[in-house]
């Protein structure tokens, strides 16, 4: 964490309870490690917008939902490290309706002037994402318990332990990510994402290739195959079904998948951050590694959206029917996010953030 001046406040005691609160911020998962978003802040106040100067066209754009879902997730450890310091916090969601303004959300922190220093240990720093390989060791059922209980609005989580049915949902990761695999635009994304070297991944956003469970020379053949003309005329020889069934396998093999759903509105989306982030800092504070997994919401968004190539529709169309019945999503709710969980084999290398300075300002 880089140590930045964050400026001065009304009340000096509430400083070092903001600099928690901005490393808790900081802490957030977001799709691809893009961190799309920006805080303007006062110490009575913050708007949580996206940073549309630094990733708009780079990344997922700010309605996507894995957008919002990173968004939900910063709101979340907001009201985590504000809860464990006793302060209060009034959360509005979209309060600005120009959408040119692409705000997510409005807290209002009350009284915090009368905070000191604080020390927070909470689960939200404990999270983190590993993407490698899981001992088969069930999950324990206080964990599981602990977790049913856990609502954010109408988002919900369940846990998936049957063998059956995780390779059910496997089978579906498999497909979809053939659809990501042969889709232009998607793997275009994939490659602006990829750090390949310390220096790229210095600059504290994207997907750092030492996060990655690759093999001798994994790297290698990411770079080779980051151009899309290779991907393209490799896929004609089926390139594309190897790497999804590579995807797919850790889910099939893994002890347990946890499944984060919602209403398929902005702030379902919103919710579901904030759920997946707590469900997700719950689990890695009990030993339990996680790895998230949103190709199957990707393709169903995308289908919704007309994205998807024309030939792959009902492959899309397929999964979102087959995903439905697995998961008992009702009329209205989507798929939001899959987390492959497990107990880890090996500590895996943490993603770096932006420095303090690009990620927020401070109003006047």
């Amino acid at each position: 964490m880089e140590n930045t001046q964050t400026g001065q406040s009304s009340g000096a005691t509430s400083i070092p309870f903001m600099n928690t609160l901005f490393a808790a911020i900081q802490a957030a998962p977001s799709a691809d490690n893009a961190q799309p978003c920006h805080i303007d802040w006062s110490p009575s106040k913050l708007i949580l917008r996206y940073d549309s100067e630094r990733v708009s066209g780079v990344t997922f754009p700010f309605e996507s939902r894995a957008t919002l879902l990173s968004a939900g997730a910063v709101i979340e450890n907001i009201a985590q490290c504000c809860e464990q310091a006793g302060v209060a916090m009034r959360v509005t969601y979209f309060p600005v309706e120009t959408p040119a303004s692409k705000v997510f959300a409005e807290i209002a922190l009350e009284e915090i002037d009368n905070i000191s220093d604080v020390s927070i240990k909470s689960p939200l720093f404990f999270r983190q994402t590993n993407r490698f390989a899981y001992k088969k060791k069930a999950i324990p059922q206080d964990a599981v318990d602990e977790l049913m209980t856990m609502v954010i609005g109408t988002s919900k989580v369940m846990m998936l332990q049957d063998h059956a049915t995780i390779d059910a949902i496997g089978r579906q990761v498999q497909d979809a990510s053939e659809i990501r695999f042969q889709t232009q635009e998607v793997h275009e994304w994939l490659e602006r994402c990829l750090r390949f070297t310390p220096e790229q991944a210095a600059a504290g956003d994207g997907l750092d290739i030492r996060t990655l469970d690759l093999p001798p020379g994994g790297g290698m053949f990411l770079r080779f195959i980051s151009s899309w003309q290779r991907m393209h005329r490799l896929n004609r020889i089926g390139a594309y079904k190897l790497l999804a069934t590579i995807d797919a396998l850790p889910v099939k093999k893994a002890p347990a998948v946890v499944a984060v759903t919602a209403p398929d509105t902005p702030v379902g989306m919103l919710e579901a951050g904030r759920l997946l982030c707590r469900a997700w800092a719950y689990l890695n504070s009990q030993g339990l590694a996680c790895h998230p997994y949103y190709v199957i919401s990707d393709q169903l968004e995308r289908l919704k959206d007309g994205k998807v190539p024309v030939p792959l529709i009902t492959k899309a169309e397929k999964i979102g029917v087959e995903t439905q019945r697995l998961l008992s999503i009702k009329e209205g709710e989507t798929l939001m996010m899959l987390l492959r969980v497990g107990y880890p084999t090996r500590e895996a290398p943490r993603s770096r953030r932006l420095s303090m300075d690009q990620v927020f300002t401070k109003l006047p």
